[in-house]
């Protein structure tokens, strides 16, 4: 099994827990349920940025540990001789973290991963190829901007995208909204919001690691 292979399987079981824990809170609603409805809203969101969290860490660490081992990228071509074993990998991270790793952090947004893959890695590499689910991973990255950020423009954002196709949501629909409430008590594919994005993502991680 490669390391690559190895981070996929690690997210893949990552999703498949954080789903067992959603079908778990969503089986102890109700008047004489362990949650609230609002409880269930707030959890939806905590298990949807741990999921888009561990989702931004599969992409960084596949993009380090490719850079460490492509012979056409740059680590590989430009040192002849490592006096180590590990040597490639610390040199890989060196230069994809930010200089004033840990106490910055680089942002590893799906995009700016492809964007960095296409200055540092040879030609033909992983994340050439377009996600299957790339457009409904920009919806979702609306949706974890409204959590993560709480501004007016990631608000607005958001409201823009359940308001539109696919959601459509109405007026009355729009009447108290909040992500985790979306999330929970919405459709997308015949499936419920927050399903469907673990769904998206495990979709896109199997793309990036057939």
């Amino acid at each position: 099994m490669s390391i690559q292979t190895k981070h996929r399987d690690e997210f893949l079981a990552t999703l498949s827990h954080l789903t067992s824990v959603y079908s778990k809170v969503a089986g102890a609603l109700g008047k004489n349920g362990l949650f609230t409805f609002p409880d269930h809203h707030k959890l939806a969101e905590g298990l949807f940025l741990s999921a888009w969290t561990h989702w931004e860490e599969l992409a960084q660490v596949l993009l380090i540990d490719d850079l460490a081992e492509d012979p056409a990228g740059f680590v590989q071509t430009d040192v002849k001789r490592f006096r180590v074993k590990g040597a490639p990998r610390r040199i890989a991270e060196r230069v994809l973290l930010h200089p004033d790793h840990p106490k910055t952090f680089v942002h590893w947004d799906y995009g700016l991963v492809k964007s960095r893959a296409e200055t540092f890695l040879g030609q033909g590499h992983r994340f050439t190829n377009p996600l299957p689910r790339a457009d409904d991973l920009e919806k979702m990255k609306r949706m974890r901007n409204a959590v993560a950020h709480k501004s007016d423009r990631a608000w607005d954002s958001f409201k823009g995208l359940v308001r539109a196709a696919p959601f459509s949501l109405t007026t009355e629909q729009m009447k108290g909204i909040t992500v985790g409430r979306f999330l929970v008590s919405h459709d997308w594919n015949n499936n419920r919001v927050i399903r469907e994005c673990f769904n998206i993502h495990r979709q896109n991680a199997v793309h990036l690691v057939p």
